[in-house]
């Protein structure tokens, strides 16, 4: 893993040293799966979209003891496959865009340049219901991240005082939980429910304390978050369809959130 250390006044790092540390870390942007929570109608399909494409409201600060920085716009790509008749595996990328990073506080550490990526697959089922057209789906999800952060350590017993500033990535995982009614009815799906996942953060500050440098800024998986979303998927094409979503997370830890917008076009393959 390739970091890079700058020291604003170079002197040997002594042991025993003890001072103030400041992090910050761009992590991914709350969002939800965008599917319908249907059964696959084919073997295979492939979906792209944006699982936030902007913030609306600002992000504010929820935890004033963390530090975070999160990219307003964050796309998301599933490949889905079907097992058997009402399950599902999927494979998951998302990359929030570090150009588009907003700061909850301003006067937090700034981390420079960086995306957000994710790995990840997440399996799901879709029980049916007496009701034709009604099911619930399922979800869950498990993915792996690299995100970027920044360590501002400045030692206070040392002869003189200095700072290094430490850029690198950590690699935080979550896990995500779903659940989607959704009822079909000929073209159009609506659809609803609620999604968890954590939401990886780092701790801002820590004063008089041992200095020890690690790979990953502190930066956890963080507590888990609850998005509540409602959506409407488009049959354009009998291969091709849409998917709008308005989602709003309700845990203000370690950030606030006003509500976001998903939006995807889902290809059906081998149909």
């Amino acid at each position: 893993m390739l970091m890079l250390r700058v020291a604003v006044v170079v002197l040997p790092v002594v042991a025993g040293c003890t001072g103030n540390i400041q992090r910050s870390a761009r992590v991914p942007h709350p969002g939800v799966p965008l599917s319908a929570g249907q059964p696959l109608e084919t073997p295979a399909e492939f979906s792209a979209g944006l699982s936030n494409v902007t913030d609306i409201i600002k992000p504010g600060v929820g935890d004033a003891s963390q530090a975070v920085e999160v990219p307003a716009t964050e796309m998301r790509d599933e490949l889905r496959f079907r097992l058997g008749q009402r399950a599902q595996l999927a494979l998951i990328y998302e990359q929030g865009f570090g150009a588009t990073s907003q700061q909850p506080d301003p006067t937090q550490a700034p981390i420079g340049p960086g995306e957000v990526h994710g790995y990840g697959v997440s399996a799901g089922y879709s029980f049916p219901t007496s009701t034709p057209g009604f099911s619930i789906g399922t979800t869950l999800e498990v993915m792996g991240w690299s995100v970027p952060y920044v360590e501002y350590v400045t030692c206070t017993n040392c002869v003189g005082t200095y700072t290094i500033i430490d850029h690198g990535r950590a690699n935080p995982m979550t896990l995500g939980l779903g659940i989607a009614p959704s009822y079909r009815s000929g073209r159009l799906t609506y659809f609803g429910g609620a999604f968890a996942r954590n939401h990886p953060t780092t701790q801002r500050k820590e004063f008089n304390t041992d200095i020890t440098f690690s790979d990953n800024g502190d930066v956890r998986d963080g507590p888990f978050n609850v998005l509540l979303h409602a959506g409407i998927a488009v049959e354009l094409e009998r291969w091709l369809s849409a998917v709008v979503v308005v989602h709003q997370d309700v845990v203000a830890d370690p950030v606030r959130y006003g509500p976001g917008i998903g939006l995807a076009l889902t290809a059906r393959l081998g149909g």
